[in-house]
């Protein structure tokens, strides 16, 4: 690589690096003390703080170890100094996932902005949450489907996985996601490369990972915005609870065989809709991946759907001023949402699969190189 290539590459990382110190200063300068900030951070830089990962009751680590060890540095520093690290990584990955909208100048900093300051990325950013892994995680997934990479898509689906409630029943399409392109050979090199990742990482700290998953004190709890929590907490037996979790769960996979034969954003964020709502355990925070991977490119591709979910993604901010309110109804609201994003993204890959067209945040061209037909 040329000196005249290495230069503007070099720069750009001291801006981003002086970037990223300013933004930790910045926090440092919060005062936390007696309020709900960083709360997610706090307890998570528990698990992370002594260059070794700690999973218990004390810790609210319960992402897995591969995942956990990339928190270690910001975990050695100052709480706030971390929580701004998490802020800044935050902030940074997430308007990635505008790349492929074909916006520029004005256009993609108006987009820019109304992506991090929507409700669950703002959320995620005020508790310390880390869905920023989960985010480039789907990023990486993107990009190692279309250009054929496994290491890039084995990256994707390792750090897709720091949350599974997010992306399991992703996780288990990826073969219809991914498409037919994606030969034997790839699929063998892709499994290969995640067990000399996974196997080390589950035979030192797998076990305790998972116990701090299953005794999740958070499961059931008022913040739980589950299918199963929600309805059995308006009432509806365990019985009919469970049934309804298994009708869910069946039209997912009919919708799935019938309409998903590639990759495209309105796929994955069907199946993270999905996941969300038929998981164990489902947080507000969570959203942020539906919000980010399919409502938002789903508005600037100019779809009403895309600007019914954008609305009702942001609703909460009007109801900020009632604390209660938020307090008692957030969860069973997110679950409503949820619900409806499932219902729309479904519509939409019908949509796609029945005008054999192109899904959002894919280039007509790029399916063409690839072969990957959108939907």
């Amino acid at each position: 690589m040329t000196a005249s290539k290495l230069i503007p590459i070099f720069i750009t990382g001291l801006l981003l690096l002086a970037a990223l110190i300013v933004t930790a200063i910045f926090f440092m300068r919060i005062p936390i003390a007696g309020s709900t900030l960083a709360l997610d951070w706090i307890s998570i830089r528990i698990g992370v703080k002594n260059w070794d990962l700690f999973y218990g009751a004390a810790s609210g680590l319960r992402i897995p170890p591969w995942s956990g060890l990339l928190l270690v540095p910001a975990g050695m520093l100052p709480v706030q100094a971390g929580w701004g690290v998490i802020a800044f990584l935050t902030l940074a990955v997430v308007p990635l996932s505008l790349q492929r909208n074909r916006l520029e100048g004005r256009k993609f900093i108006l987009a820019a902005l109304a992506l991090t300051l929507g409700f669950p990325v703002l959320r995620t950013i005020v508790d310390g949450n880390v869905e920023f892994l989960i985010v480039a995680g789907l990023l990486l997934l993107e990009a190692g489907i279309l250009r054929r990479q496994p290491v890039v898509f084995v990256l994707g689906i390792l750090l897709s996985a720091t949350k599974v409630q997010e992306t399991w029943i992703l996780l288990l399409f990826l073969p219809l996601v991914a498409g037919s392109t994606w030969s034997a050979r790839k699929w063998l090199e892709t499994l290969g490369l995640s067990v000399l990742v996974v196997l080390p990482c589950m035979i030192w700290k797998g076990r305790e990972w998972i116990a701090s998953v299953v005794t999740s004190q958070y499961r059931g709890s008022i913040m739980d915005s589950s299918l199963l929590t929600t309805v059995q907490r308006g009432g509806l037996a365990a019985g009919a609870a469970v049934g309804l979790w298994g009708v869910l769960l069946l039209l997912t996979v009919l919708i799935a065989a019938k309409y998903c034969r590639g990759y495209s954003r309105e796929a994955v964020a069907f199946f993270l809709s999905a996941s969300l709502l038929l998981a164990p355990y489902t947080a507000g925070n969570n959203l942020i991946v539906v919000y980010v991977i399919g409502a938002v490119p789903l508005l600037l591709a100019r779809r009403w759907e895309g600007a019914v979910l954008f609305g009702l993604i942001n609703l909460p901010y009007l109801f900020l001023p009632f604390r209660d309110l938020m307090y008692w109804w957030s969860a069973p609201y997110w679950t409503l949402v949820l619900l409806a994003s499932w219902i729309l993204f479904a519509i939409r890959m019908r949509a796609l699969r029945q005008a054999v067209g192109v899904g959002i945040g894919l280039h007509k061209n790029t399916i063409e190189q690839t072969g990957i037909q959108g939907g």
